[in-house]
């Protein structure tokens, strides 16, 4: 047979893919069965109320019950918490480091040092953006970008993987604090949101995933259920935490990021919101 010509189908090897590498194509559409392709993969929010499911939940004594709704309570009221003593945290760093920048900038002018204080301005103000950028990319990506747009893909079935971790956490507050405070045009409503839910996502957990809790308290969360519920109200409580509006974080919940909603996560939504957002 010519190179030129078309070769049958039915004649190729088992060594060979049927579907070829299109070159005007951005997408590879060859697949390989067996093969994980990508790491991102769906979350199941579904109950399957079968007869085992319905034996579990009528097997469990009433101390179990009240147990698996104490421990939500408890976990929304220690998500909310922490996201305000984080929230505050950031305030005070980046108008610390602000003003402090300012003050010498001014200090430098009343002298007339004028380039001296332009320099020293940018050369700060370099320094606080490199290192949140250094940050981002050499030790944790996924903190890139504001992170509301993850979240409501997580809650809308989306597993992106490493995008709660603790070191997701630890860069977001740090590069907040670095990009806010080198007064680049952004703010910290997307960011509180994600460290809101990355707060949400450990406690669930446990922790992290090297240094995990083991519980047993923590087994009524070891599905996607329970832990999508302590995620909004994390995302919840990010909101709260950035404009000090408790009605304003459900509400952001309830219509933008997620799709499965109950009456019971409205309520106790709130009620930690409100008080978290009065102690602040």
């Amino acid at each position: 047979m010519m190179d030129g010509e078309e070769r049958d189908p039915e004649s190729n090897t088992l060594q060979q893919p049927l579907l070829k590498r299109n070159r005007t194509l951005s997408s590879n559409p060859l697949a390989l069965v067996g093969a994980k392709v990508s790491h991102v993969e769906s979350l199941d929010y579904e109950i399957n109320e079968n007869d085992l499911f319905k034996h579990d939940w009528r097997s469990r004594s009433k101390v179990q019950v009240l147990q698996y709704i104490f421990l939500k309570w408890t976990l929304a009221f220690l998500v909310g918490l922490l996201t305000g003593l984080i929230a505050t945290f950031i305030n005070l760093a980046a108008e610390n480091i602000a003003g402090y920048k300012l003050l010498a900038v001014v200090h430098l002018i009343k002298k007339k040092r004028y380039v001296t204080g332009f320099a020293y301005f940018a050369g700060v103000n370099l320094i606080l953006t490199t290192v949140a950028a250094v940050l981002c990319v050499w030790f944790a990506p996924t903190a890139a970008g504001p992170g509301i747009p993850e979240i409501k893909a997580y809650l809308n079935g989306v597993d992106t993987p490493n995008m709660f971790g603790a070191s997701t956490l630890i860069v977001k507050i740090i590069g907040s604090i670095g990009a806010v405070s080198a007064g680049l045009d952004l703010g910290k409503e997307g960011p509180l949101v994600h460290i809101g839910s990355c707060i949400a996502s450990l406690l669930g957990q446990g922790g992290p995933d090297n240094y995990r809790l083991k519980w047993r308290w923590l087994r009524y969360f070891n599905n996607d259920r329970d832990l999508r519920d302590i995620i909004t109200s994390g995302a919840s409580s990010g909101v709260c935490a950035a404009f000090r509006a408790p009605v304003g974080g459900v509400l952001f919940s309830l219509e933008e990021v997620a799709t499965w909603w109950r009456s019971a996560l409205l309520w106790r939504t709130f009620c930690w919101e409100k008080w978290r957002s009065g102690i602040k």
